[in-house]
C-alpha cells in the first residue's frame, strides 16, 4: 500500500508539473502573439507616416526580389508565368477598350506632332523669305555711301547724313574743335556727305573712331625679302610652329581646293628658337645656292612633316628685316 501511495503521488506531481508547463507555454505563446501584433502595427504606422523609412523599405524589398529573380531560375520562370497568366486572365472587354483608346491616342498624337512640324517648317520658310526680301531691298543700291571718317564704302542703312553741327558746337574750345575736325576727311565736292553710325557714336562721345583714317590703320606693304620666301623658309623664321591635321569638311564633286576646311585632333604649337635654326644653316657659296631641308616635329621622329629646297641667304635677309620691324624678334 505504501508503494502504491508513493506511485500515485509521483504521478500527481508529474501531472501538476505538466499542467503548469502547459499553462506557462500557453501564456508565452499568447505573449508572443501579442508582441507580434504590436510590432506589426508599429511597423505599419512607421511605414505610412515616415517617408524615409518607407523609401528604404521599398528599396530593400526591391533589391531582395531582384536578387532572387536573377539568382534563382525557378523564381524567374514562376514570375514570368504569373505575369503572362495575369495578362491573359485580365483581357476583359474593359481592358480591350482601354488599350484601343491608348493606341488611338498615340496615333492622334503622332499625327498632331507631324502637323506641328509641318507648320513650323512653313513658318520658318516664310520667315526666311521675308528676311531675304528685306536683305535684297537693303542691298538694292549697293555700297555707294562713303564715310567721311573711315572712308569705307557702305550701304545706305549703315550710314547717316553728315551734319557738322551735331559734333561741333559753339561751347567747345578751339582745341577740341580742331581735334574733332581732324577725324573728318573733307572733300571739295558739293555732294552730300555721309558718316557711318559707329564713327558717329564715337565722335559724339569725343573719342577717336577705331577705324578712322587718322588712326593710321593702313595695311603696310610686305617687304620684298618676306615675299620671296617659300613655306619652309617661312617656318624656319617663325617664332611658333602650329601642327594640326586639316581635313575637308565637305565631300562630293567639289574639289578639295575650294571645299571648307577643318581641324581634326589636337593642335600643337611648338616654340622655335629662330637664332639657333638660322645659325645652323650651311653658309652658301653664292646667293643662288639652294639647300634641301627636311622639317620634323621632333628630331627623334622618323616621319618628315615637310621637305623643300631653301635659300639660306634669303632666310637671313628676311630675319634681319623682321628684327627691325617686329618687336618679338628684338
Amino acid at each position: 500500500m505504501v508503494r502504491k501511495k508513493s506511485t500515485l503521488s509521483k504521478v500527481r506531481t508529474r501531472t501538476e508539473a505538466y499542467k503548469r508547463k502547459q499553462h506557462a507555454h500557453s501564456d508565452a505563446s499568447h505573449f508572443r502573439n501579442q508582441l507580434k501584433t504590436k510590432s506589426k502595427i508599429h511597423i505599419l504606422d512607421k511605414y505610412h507616416n515616415n517617408l524615409d523609412f518607407r523609401n528604404q523599405y521599398k528599396a530593400r524589398s526591391k533589391k531582395r526580389v531582384s536578387k532572387k529573380y536573377k539568382s534563382d531560375p525557378m523564381i524567374r520562370m514562376k514570375t514570368i508565368e504569373r505575369a503572362m497568366n495575369w495578362y491573359h486572365k485580365n483581357n476583359t472587354l474593359m481592358r480591350q477598350n482601354s488599350r484601343r483608346l491608348y493606341n488611338q491616342r498615340r496615333r492622334i498624337l503622332k499625327k498632331y506632332i507631324s502637323i506641328q512640324n509641318h507648320k513650323c517648317i512653313y513658318k520658318q520658310s516664310n520667315l526666311y523669305m521675308n528676311n531675304l526680301n528685306k536683305f535684297r531691298q537693303v542691298i538694292q543700291e549697293g555700297p555707294d555711301y562713303v564715310c567721311i571718317s573711315c572712308q569705307l564704302a557702305l550701304f545706305r542703312n549703315q550710314v547717316i547724313p553728315f551734319v557738322e553741327e551735331k559734333y561741333i558746337t559753339q561751347n567747345m574750345s578751339y582745341e577740341i574743335k580742331k581735334h574733332i575736325q581732324s577725324y573728318f576727311m573733307y572733300s571739295s565736292s558739293r555732294e552730300q556727305k555721309w558718316i557711318c553710325k559707329s564713327c558717329s557714336d564715337k565722335i559724339k562721345k569725343r573719342q577717336m573712331p577705331s577705324r578712322a583714317v587718322v588712326n593710321r590703320l593702313k595695311v603696310c606693304e610686305i617687304p620684298s625679302e618676306l615675299k620671296r620666301l617659300n613655306n619652309l623658309e617661312k617656318h624656319l623664321i617663325a617664332l611658333r610652329l602650329p601642327f594640326m591635321k586639316i581635313v575637308n569638311l565637305t565631300s562630293g564633286k567639289l574639289s578639295s581646293r575650294f571645299s571648307q576646311k577643318g581641324t581634326k585632333g589636337p593642335l600643337h604649337c611648338v616654340p622655335s628658337d629662330v637664332e639657333d635654326t638660322v645659325t645652323t644653316l650651311p653658309r652658301p657659296v653664292d646667293k643662288s645656292m639652294m639647300v634641301r631641308l627636311q622639317l620634323k616635329r621632333r628630331l627623334k621622329y622618323k616621319a618628315v612633316w615637310e621637305e623643300q629646297l631653301i635659300n639660306p641667304n634669303d632666310v637671313r635677309d628676311a630675319l634681319f628685316v623682321l628684327i627691325k620691324m617686329h618687336p618679338g624678334y628684338k
